[in-house]
């Protein structure tokens, strides 16, 4: 009863796990595959990170406004500027600066597929998608777990270590044999990875999943204009940017031994953030601050010290599952790398699960003309 379970799922959501499979195999690839920013052969000191923007404005679109400022990641890089229309989340221009010169060095448009990937892999392009993808994602962890119940040997193979068989395809494997063998071996040795990856999937994209963990998403908080300044008196709005470098000073003196990793733009200075590394959480738990000139205090957006138990889980699910590790060195791209191949794994047990079917049914059938042949009996 439990391998019809685990088959009948399999072939009802063969397409649906085929789709998720390639397209998050490609939204780990495709970003390896776009340009990186030019290094720059300068040790002169930076210039302001405002200049940096100013040199930058000429060469974005017609009404696109600076979103995001990326400094340079090590000596020589190039630093980036991300564009788009105001009030849009996702950059979908960027230029390349010297930091040290404030030059343009390279411009390039965000990846318009990346992006349609991201949202057919969350939410099938579709207003409720990604309830459909949770309720997905359930059976994928339950096929997962009657996958490992299926394979797990009988206790005499675990006494006298020939389990270790089923773990390997045999090279005389032949046919539906091969099939199987490679099914259960690598289902074996991904399945708590693909488990992972499933019910992190689920509890993303599902209404309730961040809930169920304490994560209560706050309503956007508007912006004003203070001080008599802006479009209410007729004077010209003041650039998104302007004093973003006074704001960064004053930041990383109340802050010492942070690092800047984003700083966020907007059509006005008052929605300036910086993402930055503190000290004692490193990059993968990063805190986003906000400098208020008036009362010369610091907002924490996002602070990574009054995290509880439940969100600071939601918060590695939600980064290890879209493989956006940013250290140690060696196992960001350790696990990039697992997540693809467990993407291409789901890939093979869809196709194989099929195969299996397939041959499955062409063997009864052979059965079944066989015994339907009656020979003649001759009478006397």
């Amino acid at each position: 009863m439990l391998r019809k379970v685990h088959r009948w799922i399999g072939i009802i959501l063969a397409l649906p796990l085929i789709m998720q499979a390639l397209t998050g195999c490609l939204l780990i690839v495709l970003p390896l595959l776009t340009s990186s920013r030019p290094q720059i052969d300068s040790t002169a000191p930076p210039r302001s990170i405002e200049q940096q923007i100013s040199a930058a404005r000429p060469s974005a679109p017609p009404g696109m406004l600076p979103l995001r400022y990326g400094p340079p990641r090590w000596t020589g890089d190039s630093a980036i500027v991300t564009f788009g229309p105001a009030g849009e989340r996702h950059p979908g221009f960027v230029v390349m600066v010297d930091p040290a010169s404030a030059t343009v060095t390279g411009i390039r448009s965000s990846n318009a597929v990346f992006r349609f990937l991201h949202n057919l892999h969350a939410n099938l392009l579709l207003p409720f998608g990604n309830v459909a993808i949770g309720i997905m994602g359930v059976f994928l962890f339950a096929m997962a777990m009657t996958g490992v119940i299926l394979w797990w040997p009988k206790p005499h193979l675990w006494r006298s270590g020939k389990w270790v068989r089923a773990t390997l395809v045999s090279r005389k494997a032949r046919g539906l044999r091969l099939w199987r063998e490679a099914h259960l071996s690598i289902g074996f040795w991904t399945c708590l990875m693909l488990s992972f990856l499933a019910f992190s999937g689920a509890m993303m994209a599902l209404p309730f999943g961040a809930s169920l963990f304490g994560v209560h998403h706050s309503a956007p908080v508007q912006q004003h204009e203070h001080g008599g300044r802006g479009h209410h008196d007729g004077a010209p709005a003041e650039p998104g940017e302007t004093g973003i470098d006074d704001a960064l000073h004053a930041v990383e003196s109340k802050l010492p031994g942070i690092t800047l990793m984003e700083a966020q733009l907007g059509p006005r200075p008052q929605m300036q953030a910086f993402q930055v590394t503190l000290p004692e959480y490193g990059p993968n738990r990063p805190a986003v601050v906000r400098y208020d000139a008036r009362s010369d205090s610091i907002q924490y957006t996002r602070d990574p010290r009054n995290v509880g138990t439940g969100p600071l889980l939601y918060q590695w699910m939600h980064t290890l599952h879209e493989a956006k590790l940013s250290a140690p060195s060696w196992l960001a791209p350790t696990w990039k790398a697992l997540v693809f191949l467990t993407g291409a794994a789901l890939f093979f047990f869809t196709i194989s699960g099929l195969a299996m079917w397939l041959l499955r049914r062409r063997q009864k059938q052979t059965s079944r003309a066989r015994l339907t042949v009656v020979q003649p009996v001759g009478a006397e």
